[in-house]
């Protein structure tokens, strides 16, 4: 006979798995898998298809479906209680608009005058 406590038994080895620390070689792939996605071309049709990514590493202009799938990846990895990697200064970004079709930085055009060195 099973008693009480033999059939919640599952249940409470599972609510245990789920709270202990999730693999270091699967938190790896995590988080090669978001860079990988920040790294491809992020498509775009208007300046709404785009988001500045806010995880892994410093901020990258893309497109708003890979933001989703990134968004999930880092709270997978924040459940897991993976140990994030020393962040590196960032510098402040531009802002981010969809240009022929791509994600990027809309970058301020230079002002002043610039020299040519010739040897």
């Amino acid at each position: 006979m099973f008693t009480r406590s033999a059939r919640f038994f599952p249940l409470v080895f599972i609510a245990f798995a789920a709270c202990s620390k999730m693999d270091p070689k699967e938190c790896t792939k995590l988080r090669d898998g978001a860079f990988e996605l920040i790294n491809s071309a992020s498509v775009c049709t208007a300046d709404a298809d785009c988001k500045e990514s806010e995880w892994p590493g410093c901020s990258k202009p893309i497109s708003v479906t890979s933001f989703d799938k990134i968004h999930g990846m880092m709270e997978s990895f924040t459940k897991g209680k993976c140990q994030e990697q020393p962040k590196a200064k960032c510098q402040p970004t531009p802002k981010i608009f969809c240009q022929e079709g791509l994600c990027a930085f809309r970058y301020k055009p230079f002002e002043g005058e610039m020299k040519i060195e010739t040897k």
